[in-house]
């Protein structure tokens, strides 16, 4: 039951991580450029990178597989831009609910790839969840319509090039990590060349784009450096969870853990939403309007409706 445990962790940690997400965005950088955050991971990266490396020794991988792990964490870096834009549209329940597409696309790709087979009773389930995303949008004043659209188109893209990534890690070009549930050096060596990946292209996007180089060192100015504490928390739950996530998938089916961590993630975000919105308004920012919250209690029955059927 190693792989529950795991996704426990993971729902907990990545539903906070989003209102801390939220909160950043909102507060700090104000919906201008969000993204310009990233450069804070460049050191946090480095730091991971390094422990890892005095902690674990290091494996040797063939070259093909190490480029392909760089590249994994290449594409996890270049889809949190669109996780940060999509953050400026839409509240963190909201971010989610839409993040549900997830499961689908584990299966989808785990069926092309990985030898799985899609039932009769999953292509149900898959309908459920994707009207999930339809409730809030058609939910939405018309106003704000515009904007729930954009936030699943940036969403939905982000979770595709998120699932990608992980179907490619699973496979892993061939070498066999299943045996990284009793060699963790195995799967920390990996670990760490995603991470050099997502290190080098964060690197090269803050050389490439003053723009972001120019807001993230006035947003840290004008805080007085307070938005360093909230990005520190959130690095802290973030990493171990990434880790935890993939090392689940390893040692249990893909599926079964993508579904479980959607499920939990859904509950604790919706509950965690409501309570910290009462108790801490700045910091929850959730629309605690009637009609949002039934939008989001019907998308969410959907999905966890679909993800039970999955399971």
């Amino acid at each position: 039951m190693l792989w529950l445990i795991l996704v426990i962790f993971v729902a907990i940690a990545s539903s906070f991580s989003t209102y801390l997400d939220n909160y950043i965005t909102d507060v700090h950088f104000k919906g201008r450029k969000p993204q310009a955050q990233k450069l804070f991971f460049i050191p946090t990266s480095l730091l991971t990178c390094i422990l890892i490396a005095l902690i674990f020794p290091l494996q040797e991988f063939p070259l093909h597989a190490t480029l392909i792990l760089i590249g994994v964490g290449a594409v996890n870096a270049l889809s949190n831009i669109l996780y940060y834009k999509a953050l400026v549209a839409e509240n963190s329940t909201g971010v989610t609910i839409f993040s549900q597409l997830e499961p689908l696309l584990y299966l989808t790709l785990g069926w092309i790839f990985l030898g799985q087979h899609i039932t009769g009773t999953e292509a149900l389930a898959f309908m459920l969840i994707l009207l999930a995303p339809l409730v809030i949008i058609f939910s939405a004043s018309k106003r704000t319509q515009k904007l729930e659209i954009r936030a699943v188109t940036l969403l939905a893209t982000f979770s595709a090039l998120q699932v990608a990534a992980a179907i490619i890690f699973v496979k892993f070009a061939g070498l066999d990590l299943v045996a990284a549930d009793t060699n963790i050096n195995i799967f920390a060596t990996a670990f760490f060349f995603i991470t050099l990946g997502s290190l080098i292209t964060d690197l090269l996007l803050a050389v490439a784009l003053k723009s972001w180089r120019t807001r993230f060192w006035h947003v840290v100015k004008k805080s007085k450096h307070r938005y360093l504490i909230p990005a520190i928390v959130n690095e802290i739950l973030f990493t171990p969870a990434y880790f935890a996530q993939r090392f689940a998938l390893i040692i249990a089916p893909v599926a079964l853990v993508s579904v479980t961590t959607s499920a939990l993630s859904l509950i604790f975000t919706f509950v965690m939403g409501v309570v910290l919105s009462l108790i801490w308004p700045a910091f929850g920012r959730e629309k605690l309007k009637q009609r949002t919250i039934l939008a989001h209690l019907a998308a969410i029955a959907l999905i966890v409706a679909g993800i039970i059927i999955l399971g």
